[in-house]
């Protein structure tokens, strides 16, 4: 009987301790980034305000639209000194943050390739020593590697693979979160693209990332605001309600 309870005890502590542990994973889930599409629904090169909450304090935000494309450049232009930073850039962003690959070939002077590979969080891992020996911008493609010896006299040829978007719709002005991770920022939608559903992925400099779904219909109003939009919706489900209200029926004594 003593045997019975005991185990039954241990099976009570293991299960709350599973609760605990599945709470805190749903918690931290649940702190991931969030964007909302204002309105849902636009023709191309219309406007949507995009609202994030979630994002990292003080972040630049970047913006993509559609869907995910495989990107990679070879024979970067670059700078740097010493033993680094070196620095450069890819030819399209934002990046999808934990796709992105640095190759540092200096086989020319008798060196190594080296790789440099995303952490997810902006800093990217040397391949010689496992260290976090270079960064990389998502926002704007801007990428930094660093070594332990000086290879500035040693011909360096830098190639790169990545995770892109179809479109940078970022508008020009920049987007920064505030302190509390939260931003507002309005879009084009691109005026190339056809009718359908499509990703809007907002990422920051720390790897935070977010995708909401828009509609994009050639048959709404060229120009026509958000403000008009939400306007329009109303007066539709007014009149709407008013239409397929039940009518009275008024009752009649024959004479």
């Amino acid at each position: 009987m003593k045997k019975m309870q005991h185990a039954k005890k241990v099976y009570i502590t293991a299960t709350a301790a599973f609760l605990t542990l599945s709470l805190a994973l749903a918690s931290i889930a649940s702190a991931a980034g969030a964007i909302t599409l204002t309105p849902t629904t636009q023709a191309p090169g219309g406007s949507v305000t995009v609202d994030g909450t979630g994002f990292g304090a003080t972040k630049n935000v970047a913006i993509g639209f559609g869907a995910e494309v495989n990107g990679s450049n070879t024979d970067m232009n670059y700078t740097g000194t010493g033993t680094g930073p070196y620095s450069g850039r890819v030819s399209y962003w934002p990046i999808k943050p934990g796709s992105f690959v640095l190759y540092s070939d200096t086989t020319a002077g008798g060196g190594i390739v080296s790789t440099y590979t995303d952490n997810g969080d902006g800093t990217t891992i040397w391949s010689y020593d496992g260290s976090p020996m270079g960064t990389i911008n998502y926002t704007t493609g801007e990428w930094s590697r660093s070594s332990t010896v000086d290879v500035s006299g040693i011909a360096t040829n830098y190639s790169a693979t990545y995770t892109r978007y179809q479109y940078n719709v970022t508008p020009a002005a920049g987007v920064t979160t505030l302190a509390s991770g939260a931003f507002s920022a309005s879009i084009t939608v691109p005026a190339a693209v056809a009718d359908g559903s499509y990703a809007v992925t907002a990422v920051d400099t720390a790897g935070n990332k977010a995708t909401g779904f828009l509609i994009v219909d050639h048959l709404i109003p060229e120009g026509l605001t958000v403000g008009v939009m939400m306007l329009l919706s109303a007066i539709a489900v007014i009149v709407g309600t008013r239409y397929f209200r039940k009518p009275k029926i008024k009752s009649y004594t024959p004479v």
